[in-house]
């Protein structure tokens, strides 16, 4: 049976290789409730018996670390995690730990629990607090191989992370979440260079939060108005970079090639860019929304877990 562990554990901040875990490997799944040292942020780990990877998990804008793993298909309760409730047979068949960090929020917008990634700011270093998360998974779990992925906010936090930290995360996968168009100005350019680590960008051609609907080649997308206004103050840039126009300037960058707009095969309702020997990819989810249901409901019948499935090939294949 799957226990409740609860532990405060510490960690330094940056990556690095794992060594010897300073606990010892999970005999069972377990469910762990953490923190890291300087930070306020509570860390759910899902601690996979023979897990061989992690994947970091960001929730969107207002959310939180129960319901962005329901979001997924990983855990049965929107409202709450026990180890009951989690989808202990798709983690242990993929050998994958499952780490959700809960976002925090500014004082003024108590439901405004985000992260600080040039779109909206949560009040906190998450960048710093990402950088050491990674290294206590490195540490204490003995797990080297680390998957960035989030959803909406998440994944604009996962494009911060890959622009300016790439050597944190092994892979940066990110769901409806574009980059900051922050990093088009000329002051904070995204800049990992040509050893930046994969990418893979999920999103809808008819999300309605980045509306990208008819503007699938723009170089920005604006964040729906009314989203911004229900919680205005917790808001630094409401612009974000164009998903396909990233790609195409990531490639830039990466191995020195194009990416034309034609240059998608086609799987169902996915159309799927691939570049530079596969480090990048971009899926575009023809009648897709926003949210990771309607991603899901899209990608195929085969599964319901379509979008993670999609994840874990691309973590095994880079």
């Amino acid at each position: 049976m799957p226990s409740l562990i609860l532990s405060l554990l510490t960690a330094c901040g940056g990556g690095g290789s794992g060594g010897t875990p300073s606990e010892p490997p999970a005999a069972t799944d377990q469910l762990v409730s953490t923190t890291v040292a300087g930070y306020p942020h509570t860390v759910n780990v899902y601690r996979t018996a023979g897990a061989q990877r992690a994947i970091v998990l960001l929730h969107g804008g207002g959310g939180d670390l129960n319901a962005v793993a329901y979001q997924v298909g990983l855990n049965a309760s929107a409202t709450g995690t026990t180890a009951s409730t989690i989808n202990w047979a798709w983690l242990d068949a993929n050998h994958v730990t499952l780490v959700i960090p809960q976002g925090q929020h500014i004082a003024s917008n108590p439901g405004a629990t985000t992260w600080s990634n040039y779109a909206m700011t949560s009040g906190q270093d998450d960048k710093a607090f990402l950088q050491a998360l990674a290294a206590k998974i490195r540490s204490d779990y003995g797990l080297a191989d680390i998957t960035l992925m989030g959803h909406s906010m998440g994944g604009v936090m996962t494009n911060r992370m890959w622009c300016e930290s790439p050597a944190t995360f092994n892979r940066y996968v990110s769901l409806a979440g574009p980059a900051s168009s922050t990093f088009n100005q000329a002051g904070t350019p995204c800049a990992p260079g040509a050893t930046a680590p994969p990418y893979m960008g999920i999103i809808g051609d008819s999300d309605s939060v980045m509306q990208t609907a008819g503007a699938w080649e723009a170089a920005t997308w604006t964040v729906n108005p009314a989203l911004v206004l229900a919680s205005i103050e917790a808001w630094a840039n409401d612009v974000v970079v164009g998903e396909f126009h990233q790609q195409q300037a990531r490639t830039a960058m990466v191995c020195g090639a194009g990416l034309g707009s034609n240059g998608f095969t086609t799987s169902g309702n996915v159309d799927t860019w691939s570049s530079c020997v596969g480090k990048l990819v971009l899926k575009r989810v023809r009648g897709a929304d926003h949210g990771v249901a309607s991603l899901d409901a899209q990608m195929g019948a085969i599964s319901t877990l379509d979008v993670m499935d999609a994840v874990m090939a691309f973590a095994v294949a880079h």
